[in-house]
């Protein structure tokens, strides 16, 4: 165990120093926020010419979109980040396969480059909602906060992002060549399927399944509900907060096991076929 703890925490600070091109920490973490902050000041100024009612920092409705993109960044940051962890370990550097044969589990290798992620995405969070009431008047602050609802939601929301990550992880270590668009396509997709920019029951009736058998569906409503905005998506609005959180938790352990088993066995697949250290990119 003390042998996989120093992998663990030499895997974060690796992670860390690539990540941030071995800059300055308050830099990064600066350039880190600017996406995020940019869609959520484009989201402000479309909202506001389509609207044009007041505001828009005065209407739930954009306050659900604001905070849902906040929060939804976490995921992206993390699924793709972890993708981008093993391209760039096996298609650029090709410095895998020395990776691999280190004496610690490669998934405690990968988890620990997640978590180096994860702080910098939660970083992001805290800057864009910050940027939010300072500058955009978005009406959020600590004295209306829930935070059991909060905490709740974001650990139970972390655990299924990485579910989700190992799960993509997993999967590009036997994938050729189409390993960067699954690494970009994979936060587009969810966005579209999680209720982040607009309502759940706003999705084709063959879609909606999917969204409600989606943990970052209830991930986004719980960070909602936290903030005190409700109502933003009818259908979630009928279920309580206990009943909220009881559906949320299981989908996040079905989520997790799933990704954890799902690596597990893409690994194996990888290891038997020689796909560990290929190059799969022109």
């Amino acid at each position: 165990m003390r042998q996989n703890l120093r992998a663990f925490a030499a895997s974060m600070r690796i992670g860390w120093e690539i990540e941030s091109n071995w800059t300055k920490v308050p830099l990064y973490l600066l350039y880190a926020a600017v996406r995020p902050l940019a869609l959520c000041l484009l989201l402000y100024y479309l909202f506001k010419a389509a609207v044009s009612v007041g505001a828009p920092g005065d209407d739930p409705r954009f306050v659900a979109i604001f905070l849902g993109n906040a929060f939804f960044t976490v995921f992206v940051s993390m699924t793709s980040g972890l993708s981008w962890s093993i391209i760039s370990d096996r298609e650029h550097y090709q410095l895998i396969r020395y990776v691999y044969i280190a004496p610690a589990p490669f998934i405690w290798i990968i988890i620990g480059r997640a978590i180096t992620l994860l702080l910098v995405a939660l970083s992001s969070v805290a800057l864009v909602l910050l940027i939010g009431k300072l500058l955009l008047a978005i009406p959020i602050g600590p004295a209306q906060i829930d935070w059991f609802m909060l905490l709740s939601g974001q650990v139970m929301g972390l655990i299924a992002t990485c579910g989700l990550g190992i799960f993509f992880a997993g999967l590009l270590l036997v994938t050729a060549r189409h390993s960067l668009l699954l690494a970009e396509g994979v936060g587009g997709t969810f966005l579209l399927l999680c209720g982040v920019l607009y309502p759940t029951t706003y999705l084709p009736a063959a879609l909606q399944p999917l969204a409600w058998l989606n943990p970052l569906t209830y991930w986004i409503e719980a960070s909602r509900r936290a903030f005190g905005v409700f109502g933003f998506d009818s259908r979630l609005a009928a279920l309580p907060d206990w009943m909220l959180l009881l559906v949320f938790g299981l989908l996040t352990l079905m989520t997790f096991v799933g990704g954890w088993k799902a690596f597990m066995r893409f690994e194996m697949y990888a290891k038997r076929h020689g796909k560990i250290d290929q190059t799969t990119n022109y």
